[in-house]
Formats: C-alpha cells, structure tokens, sequence
C-alpha cells in the first residue's frame, strides 16, 4: 500500500465530507483505514457525479492528480478517467449571490410555504411567514423541514423536490447549527412522501 496516495485521498475525503451524505462517510472513512485508495477514490468520483456534487478548482485538481496516481483495474470510475474528470462540475470562481438569485429563493420559500400552510400548525406558519418575510431563509427551511420530518406531515412528490432544491441552497459547513439542513440527505429520506 502506498500510505502517502492512501493519505492524500483520505484527506480529500475529509475536505469533501460536508457534501457527501453523512450515512456513507463511515464506510469511506473505513475504506481509508483499510488502505483501500482505489476503492475509496472510485466511490467519491461515483458519488460527486451521482450527486452533481458541485467541487471547487483546487479539489478537482486533487482529484485529477489522485486519478493519475491510484492504479486503474476494476473500478469504472478510475478506468474512464476523462470522462469522470469532465463529469465532475466545479464551482465558478465568484461565489456572491446575487440579489436576483436571493429573490429567487426568497419566492421558492416562500411558495413551498404557502402550498404547505393548510397542513402546518397555525403558530408555526406564522412564525414561518415571519422568518420568510424578515429573510431568514436558512432558519425557515430548517424549521420547515422539521416540522415536516417530526410531525410526518405529507408531502407530494413535487413538493419535496422543491424543498431538496431549498436545502441545496446550502453548504451543510455553512449552517452547522441547522441539523436538517446539515444532514439533507437524511431529512428527504425521513419525509412523508403521498
């Protein structure tokens, strides 16, 4: 085993682990420990392209001199190197949002909000419309998809797209105290889908 590839994907693991779902890490941490690189860089690759997992310039640069370095042989990902290269998205270099894309999500909640407000509590869609209006989007949708979760409130298929397109507004590093947003993947799962 090579233990300094073995280190050096292990450690892209880490610096990726807010965007990949939380139920997976101790599988991909376990594949590191074993010195399984291949393995362990082959399901990030599957993973962030599954996923659409958007990486900044400098881990897609790891990722291309990790692809270069681990040994092909049986993992699909690794075997079509360009092709996973030119799957995997990165982030534009700017990451301000735009008043435009604030009022587009300032609208998506709180038209997610209104198709919920018959099926929600009278005190928590008010208390809703007033995080939506002062622009608490992260607290809102937090808060929202508790209450979905906790109360198994259902949902249509659409509208939990919708909120998946919510939380995706958010880098689970970013809001670290917004358990449902932090842990999305688990919060979508666990909804009442009718």
């Amino acid at each position: 085993m090579d233990f300094k590839l073995n280190d050096a994907v292990r450690a892209l693991l880490e610096q990726l682990a807010d965007r990949l779902p939380k139920r997976r890490l101790d599988s991909y941490r376990a594949l590191g420990e074993a010195g399984e690189s291949a393995t362990l860089l082959n399901e990030l690759c599957k993973m962030l392209i599954g996923r659409g997992t958007v990486v900044t310039p400098a881990e897609k640069m790891a990722l291309a001199r990790l692809l270069n370095e681990v040994p092909a042989g049986d993992h699909e990902y690794l075997d079509n190197r360009d092709e996973t290269l030119a799957a995997i998205q990165v982030a534009a270099q700017s990451q301000a949002i735009t008043q435009e894309e604030l009022r587009g999500l300032s609208a998506d909640a709180q038209a997610l909000l209104e198709l919920l407000a018959n099926r929600l509590p009278a005190n928590r869609l008010e208390e809703y419309r007033t995080l939506s209006n002062v622009g608490e989007w992260g607290i809102l949708i937090n808060e929202l998809s508790a209450s979905l979760v906790v109360r198994q409130i259902p949902v249509t298929p659409a509208e939990r797209d919708a909120l998946a397109a919510l939380l995706n507004w958010f880098r689970p590093a970013a809001v670290s105290d917004l358990a449902y947003i932090r842990d999305r993947d688990n919060t979508l799962s666990s909804l009442n889908v009718a």
